[in-house]
């Protein structure tokens, strides 16, 4: 059972006809892909940068750290939850409990140090141990997280070429 030049001919039309359309849809895709990995790459970026400071506080190597404001620290997480990978957000999720740990920690520390009560030496020796605990849990989380950005920004960049 032949086709028929009438039908060669339908057949012909038809994949003519389908051709922008399936070529509109490939490029609207592939524009989605290069627009989400831009996004991803300007929020990891700023994760590195805001989670980097946290760190060397955590680190007591930037005494002068200042949190992002309320408002910018709830966009900055906002962007992360939509636009980072499921490997970021595995990672960072214990990166800032680590980060919390360490803050409740050290701000009672803080407030231990400023008694002068000398039954207060065992307290402030195990808030001392908890703060440095949870500042090396801080770097190690951050060393992951930064470790796991740079491989997928890497493999993106290799994944584009020809």
């Amino acid at each position: 059972m032949g086709l028929t030049v009438g039908e060669v001919a339908l057949i012909a039309a038809g994949i003519g006809l389908a051709s922008p359309l399936i070529a509109y849809w490939t490029t609207t895709q592939l524009d989605r892909e290069r627009w989400i990995r831009a996004e991803r790459s300007k929020v990891y970026v700023e994760m590195l940068a805001v989670y980097g400071r946290m760190a060397q506080k955590a680190s007591h190597q930037e005494e002068q750290y200042s949190p992002l404001p309320p408002e910018e620290w709830r966009l900055l997480q906002a962007r992360v939850e939509a636009f980072a990978s499921d490997r970021v957000l595995s990672l960072r999720d214990p990166y800032l409990d680590a980060w919390n740990r360490f803050l409740h920690e050290d701000t009672a520390l803080g407030s231990i140090s400023e008694v002068t009560d000398p039954s207060t030496t065992k307290l402030l020796t195990q808030h001392n141990r908890l703060v440095h605990e949870y500042s090396l849990e801080v770097g190690n989380h951050y060393d992951g997280l930064r470790v796991a950005i740079r491989e997928e920004l890497r493999i993106r960049r290799v994944s584009r070429r020809p």
